[in-house]
C-alpha cells in the first residue's frame, strides 16, 4: 500500500545528523521501529528524493543576534570536494543564540547513489541537528 506520497511506507527516509562542526557527508537513517541504519547508503540503483529539512544551531558564548545560513550541496561520496549546492536556508538567531527552523520544499532535491549530502553554515557555527525528510525513487 502507497503512503500520502505514492510511495511504499518501506521507501520513506529519514536521515539524521546531530552535533558536528564537520560535515562529514554521513547520516544516519532513522526506521519506524526505531531502530537505525549507520552509516546510511543510497541503495543501488535508486534516488533519494529530499523533501524537508530541519535544522537547530547554537552559536557559541556571547552570541549576537545574527543570520545563520545552512547550505546542502550534493557531492561525490568519494570525493566531497566535487559538490554542488542544493539547498539554502537562513534563519535568526534568538539572543541566547539558538535558532532551528522546519521546511517542506516546493520541489525537493535528487540525491544520486554516487553522492551524498554535505552541509556547512554562514558563519561556521555547531549545526547541532539536522533531519531530512524524503523517499527513494527507482532510476529509469
Amino acid at each position: 500500500m502507497a503512503s500520502h506520497l505514492g510511495v511504499s511506507p518501506a521507501d520513506h527516509v529519514v536521515l539524521e545528523c546531530a552535533g558536528t562542526l564537520m560535515p562529514t557527508g554521513i547520516w544516519q537513517r532513522n526506521f519506524p521501529d526505531a531502530t537505525t541504519q549507520f552509516p546510511f547508503q543510497i541503495p543501488s540503483g535508486r534516488y533519494l528524493v529530499i523533501t524537508d529539512v530541519d535544522w537547530q544551531v547554537k552559536a557559541p558564548p556571547k552570541p549576537a543576534r545574527q543570520n545563520v545560513t545552512l547550505r546542502l550541496s550534493v557531492a561525490l561520496r568519494n570525493d566531497r570536494t566535487n559538490n554542488r549546492m542544493v539547498h539554502q536556508s537562513t534563519l535568526l538567531l534568538d539572543e541566547f543564540g539558538y535558532g532551528g527552523t522546519s521546511e517542506a520544499l516546493t520541489t525537493g532535491f535528487v540525491v544520486d547513489e554516487a553522492a551524498t549530502i554535505i552541509w556547512d553554515s554562514q558563519p561556521e557555527f555547531n549545526v547541532s541537528h539536522i533531519l531530512l525528510r524524503g523517499y527513494l525513487i527507482d532510476r529509469p
